[in-house]
């Protein structure tokens, strides 16, 4: 008797409540042409969440095993990622006082140290003295601190990086991709991702 093709894609990570089963359809996509046996797959419990807030991880291989021992009629075939990251958190609200305190102190740090970055870029580069022989050079008159070639160069800084970073100044077939900074978030995520599961297989496994 042929057995039962079941393939299954596991996704990067997944967030479970404290004391709550984690399914299998809720962390990969799940295929078989009998619709039987993939309604029986989507509801098979692969993991079960601790009640304080950990990171964990399941395996392919673990679910490999468990499918295999719960019925000999099928053949999985695993696509994608090997592991997911498993997120224990609750869902209740807490004080949104301190997110939205943290969020702001992150913003003005960043705000302070990428002001400090430019203007120590600028003194490195002398960059007031370029303005000022570039002033002499257009119009042949000497003028210290000429502003009206410093305060268009200032705004065209800001604008220039809202540009670069953002996809409303693009033609709309660039506006459906991705910009810059999404791509790199996308990146440190799954960095991050790798980094946890790596760290938790070391702490279950030392040497």
């Amino acid at each position: 008797m042929d057995k039962e093709q079941i393939y299954i894609k596991l996704e990067t990570r997944y967030t479970a409540e404290p004391n709550s089963s984690v399914l299998l359809t809720d962390v990969a996509e799940v295929y078989c042409r009998n619709s039987d046996v993939q309604k029986y797959l989507e509801n098979l419990k692969i993991y079960k969440a601790k009640e304080e807030e950990i990171s964990d991880f399941v395996s392919a291989i673990d679910i490999i095993n468990k499918i295999e021992n719960t019925r000999n009629d099928v053949e999985v075939n695993m696509i994608g990622k090997e592991e997911i990251l498993i997120e224990v958190k609750s869902s209740t609200k807490k004080n949104n006082f301190f997110k939205i305190l943290k969020v702001l102190i992150v913003c003005i740090s960043l705000f302070l140290g990428a002001g400090l970055a430019i203007v120590n870029f600028h003194e490195d580069v002398n960059m007031k003295d370029s303005m000022e022989k570039l002033y002499f050079i257009v119009t042949g008159e000497g003028k210290s601190n000429p502003l009206i070639m410093l305060i268009p160069y200032s705004i065209g800084i800001g604008i220039g990086m809202t540009a670069f970073f953002s996809s409303n100044f693009s033609n709309k077939s660039r506006r459906k991709e991705p910009g810059p900074l999404e791509v790199e978030m996308d990146l440190y995520n799954k960095n991050v991702d790798e980094f946890m599961i790596q760290k938790i297989k070391d702490t279950n496994n030392p040497l």
